[in-house]
């Protein structure tokens, strides 16, 4: 599905002949979901409009799951992935990044019951899940005794964990947010403390297509520009109770 945002400004007529097109996802609140009317909501969205705005540019949105979004970027489908992406070498190799946009951490999420238990024994133990192709999923690869348990997006995984497939959900410890403050995610918290290293947590960029030293250049400067002005904190604290940058 795609979705056209209008930037209100008098834009220059080569900027509106040629679109950014952006992928992005919509299964990973309070970054990007679809509220009950079906509309595409979340900070990355929001962000994605700041940043549309501040280029003087219109912005194609199209939502793709997770896995296939550094796939899309790479192959200059797109010019912009936002999914919330790490960087990592291999994915150096295929797109390029913006400045940091937001911070990130991992954490293991499961019943609370298990809060009191040692990490090590529940990774011994109990299946855990997360999205395919993510950092996370190849961490549990190596640390869990039991095969991860795959999903598509957050909406899939935290599924996979309130019907209990899964015991223990690996994500990103900001993305698991409004599960838990909703009611779907009473019975559920952090497990143990949050994860860094190994690729579990560190920055987190707009993925751009490959060749696209120009555009890297007009959207980095456009963030410090959002950043520098206070957009970015403000659109932050539509979503999260705290700063995450």
């Amino acid at each position: 599905m795609s979705l056209l945002l209008f930037v209100t400004q008098a834009l220059p007529v080569a900027a509106q002949d040629q679109p950014l097109t952006i992928a992005i996802t919509d299964s990973a609140p309070p970054f990007a979901y679809r509220d009950e009317q079906g509309n595409l909501k979340g900070f990355n969205v929001d962000l994605v409009n700041a940043l549309c705005q501040q280029l003087q540019r219109k912005c194609t949105l199209e939502v793709l799951r997770f896995p296939e979004v550094i796939a899309a970027v790479s192959s200059s489908r797109f010019d912009l992935g936002v999914a919330n992406t790490l960087r990592t070498p291999e994915r150096d190799k295929l797109v390029r990044f913006s400045r940091v946009i937001w911070r990130s951490t991992s954490s293991l999420i499961g019943l609370r019951e298990l809060g009191g238990a040692q990490r090590n024994t529940l990774l011994a133990q109990e299946q855990t899940c997360a999205i395919a192709g993510s950092r996370q999923f190849g961490w549990l690869g190596e640390h869990a005794a039991k095969p991860p348990l795959a999903a598509g997006g957050n909406a899939e995984l935290l599924e996979q964990l309130s019907q209990q497939r899964c015991t223990l959900a690996l994500m990103p410890t900001q993305q698991a947010l409004a599960f838990l403050q909703g009611k779907d995610g009473q019975r559920f918290g952090y497990i143990g403390a949050p994860l860094g290293d190994s690729g579990l947590g560190g920055d987190v960029h707009i993925a751009l297509r490959p060749g696209s030293d120009n555009l890297k250049d007009q959207v980095d400067t456009a963030l410090d520009a959002l950043i520098r002005d206070g957009t970015h904190e403000r659109l932050t604290r539509r979503h999260f109770p705290y700063s995450i940058l």
